[in-house]
């Protein structure tokens, strides 16, 4: 088979992708946040499906399509939603919008390098994927994708009703997925519809309103947190970026959008809307409910929680001097504004490339947002004054939705910011191509030199990114083991945190019938297949949860002798120090009524102040030197090893029962009183059950606890159990 270049595209395109997701997988099963907001909106979805009733007896902060989009998917498919399933679903998201952004490159540039190094690139930039997978910010952003490179495609193809259609469903399935991202993707849309309409009035007033509310909405929208300093730098980037395009949109104005393509826009936004509402109506939330939900309960996020974007100082002396430079060039053309602007351009992506070493450490991601927004305008104006094409007009549009989109990253600028800011990739790439075509053609016989040298740069970038991402990946899942637990039986994480899991799972399953956690780690529930206490379940709970819906939890966990709490000290501690304390009824009930049985790691096993347990798999050292092992493992034991807890597993010490030694073991109840008689250990011992074995230790000898794990093995040298020291 003779392989032209088409088909050596398709062939490379097709493995390029196929690298990045097998990167990609191995970096979703290798990362557990323990915020686990994944494991909130898999518990809320899976609520859904068994009850329906969202809002009013399923609480979430999310809007009616992605509940309507996943109950269709489990019906049809019968697909389980665990972690694993949102993975997947995750990849497929992440993956969609490399393929989207690459296209759009290739539409700009037909460079096939440029089109790969892009999709590498906006991979790297949305490494944040794997913080939250499931996340309803995964696929907004595929969403944002598709309106914007869709768009782009149809203003090329000159499609005026497709656009209108394409941005008008987008854009109301994302306001009903959350409602500020929805509403950024439609000012965006409904802006451009207007500047760009047949009516020379419509279209001058369209651009004067909207230059004024590129003023005045993150004022708006920001007004709670104002004036904080990065909340005051945000507006001014955000508003600096928004004129900037604004001159460029008045330079390429065009009479295209008429009465027909707006008809289009709110029919295919109404008939949409309307779908989903009457899916979710149909599954018991009322027309009350679904308002407070997607309107209502959102506008109260900032004062919840929020998280600051670290600013450099070089950002906003970058946007408003390229919004200067953006009036200096709408007013007036000079000679040498071609090299100024390229030069400009090659700078911002040599910026760009100069974060790829460490785009492991999310450098990427950041990136697009704090120097996306001042460089998207150089990125979208053309070199030369009166430049027109439809690829021009299209590229300007996918700036447009990009500088609205960032907005996405307030109130909380962590996944957010590559959820929203990822679109500067492609918008770099188109830019900088142009640029290095425009200096290549100055260089007269260097130029194909020179246009080979700045591929090289772009691709060289883009590979050290896939290096470094595929070893990085490669590494921790071959080195970590499956975790092995319900729903995420796949998950390979750093060995302390599969201990802790499973020791965390163990005690769930013995001593809980019902289940809460503090902040929610609805995880927990999923693989010890545990209860809470009612379907209002989310990370932040004292926060988001009011008065009625803490008291329906205390009631159900005040009836369950068996309820247990799992309490994350650090992150309970992070919030108090960023300040946001826990506080109401809950909160006060769970301090008087619960206490902890043992720690872990970081995180409390809280059980009722009225009972007591044998905590599983968790080893002691007693004040007369004993160290005290508590396990329900079955089989021979004939030896326990304390080692280190990481990679290479250096054995701190060893200890084999011997006739003159002190060995006893004792089987107990779950209460942790005595079930029999102690028994001295000579040379093995069978375990049947639940028993705590206790033995002489020199805890001088050992180094920190934390670090360490004990192991209980047979005569063949299998493990039995693995156990952690009680912090």
């Amino acid at each position: 088979m003779v392989l032209n270049k088409p088909r050596l595209r398709t062939l490379g395109g097709a493995a390029l992708l196929i690298a990045l997701a097998v990167c990609g997988y191995w970096l979703l099963f290798t990362q557990f946040m323990v915020y686990d907001d994944e494991g909130y909106v898999l518990w809320s979805l899976r609520s859904y499906f068994a009850e329906g009733g969202l809002y009013s007896t399923v609480y979430s902060q999310y809007g009616p399509f992605l509940y309507a989009l996943y109950d269709g998917l489990h019906r049809w498919t019968g697909l389980e939603f665990d972690n694993t399933t949102g993975r997947l679903l995750t990849l497929v998201y992440w993956l969609g919008t490399c393929a989207l952004a690459a296209w759009f490159v290739w539409r700009q540039t037909r460079s096939a390098l440029a089109a790969g190094g892009t999709a590498v690139l906006i991979f790297g930039t949305l490494l944040v994927m794997i913080s939250e997978p499931i996340h309803p910010g995964g696929l907004l952003t595929l969403l944002a994708a598709i309106g914007a490179v869709g768009g782009a495609v149809a203003i090329e193809r000159e499609r005026h009703i497709a656009f209108s259609l394409l941005t008008g469903g987008i854009g109301a399935v994302m306001l009903l997925t959350k409602i500020n991202v929805g509403a950024f993707f439609l000012i965006a849309a409904g802006s451009w519809l207007t500047i760009h309409c047949v009516q020379r009035h419509v279209a001058r007033a369209g651009l004067w309103l909207t230059a004024v509310g590129s003023v005045l909405v993150p004022f708006a929208l920001m007004q709670r947190l104002w004036p904080t300093p990065w909340v005051a730098i945000f507006a001014l980037c955000f508003s600096c970026a928004a004129l900037a395009l604004l001159l460029l949109h008045r330079d390429q104005q065009r009479p295209l959008y008429g009465v027909t393509p707006w008809l289009g826009f709110v029919g295919a936004a109404l008939l949409l809307a309307m779908t989903v509402l009457g899916l979710v109506w149909a599954r018991g939330t009322s027309l009350s409910m679904l308002w407070f939900g997607v309107a209502v309960a959102p506008l109260q996020q900032p004062s919840a929680y929020a998280h600051a974007v670290v600013w450099p100082a070089v950002t906003p002396v970058l946007a408003l001097g390229l919004a200067l430079l953006a009036a200096f060039i709408h007013l007036r053309d000079w000679r040498w504004r071609p090299h100024v602007l390229a030069g400009l351009k090659l700078a911002a992506v040599g910026l760009l490339l100069s974060e790829t070493p460490t785009a492991i450490n999310n450098s990427l991601t950041f990136f697009a947002l704090k120097y996306g927004l001042p460089f998207a305008w150089l990125m979208a104006v053309p070199l030369h004054r009166g430049a027109r094409s439809p690829y021009l007009l299209a590229r300007l549009w996918l700036a447009w939705v990009f500088v609205w989109q960032c907005l996405h990253a307030y109130p909380v600028a962590g996944s957010q910011v590559g959820w929203g800011a990822c679109l500067a990739i492609p918008l770099a790439a188109a830019g900088a191509t142009e640029a290095l075509q425009f200096v290549a053609e100055q260089t007269g016989k260097w130029r194909d030199w020179f246009v080979r040298l700045g591929a090289l740069i772009w691709v060289g970038g883009a590979a050290l990114v896939l290096g470094v991402f595929g070893y990085v990946s490669h590494q921790r899942y071959t080195l970590g083991e499956p975790i092995g637990l319900h729903g995420a039986e796949n998950l390979r994480l750093s060995d302390d945190i599969t201990a802790g899991y499973r020791i965390l799972d163990k005690n769930i399953r013995r001593h809980g019938d019902l289940l809460f956690s503090h902040p929610g780690m609805l995880s927990l529930n999923i693989w010890t297949e545990r209860p809470t206490p009612t379907a209002d379940n989310v990370t932040h709970w004292f926060s988001l949860l009011n008065a009625e819906q803490q008291q329906a939890i205390i009631e159900r966990l005040d009836a369950d002798p068996r309820a247990v709490v799992v309490a994350q000290s650090y992150l309970i501690n992070y919030l108090v120090q960023k300040g946001y304390p826990p506080t109401g009824p809950l909160q006060k009930y769970l301090v008087r009524n619960f206490h902890a049985a043992f720690r872990i790691n970081t995180f409390e096993f809280w059980i009722k102040n009225d009972r007591t347990i044998a905590p599983i798999s968790i080893a002691n050292i007693t004040a007369d030197n004993r160290l005290e092992l508590v396990t329900a493992a079955i089989g021979t034991v004939a030896t326990v090893e304390i080692r280190g807890l990481f990679y290479p597993y250096n054995r701190v010490a060893q200890f084999t029962p011997a006739p003159d030694g002190d060995w006893v073991m004792t089987p107990l109840n779950d209460d942790g009183t005595a079930a029999g008689e102690s028994i001295r250990i000579e040379a093995t011992g069978q375990l049947t059950g639940l028993n705590r074995m206790s033995l002489p230790i020199d805890p001088t000898q050992l180094p920190k606890r934390d670090l360490l794990e004990v192991v209980v093995l047979d005569p063949a040298g299998q493990k039995l159990d693995a156990l952690l020291f009680d912090n």
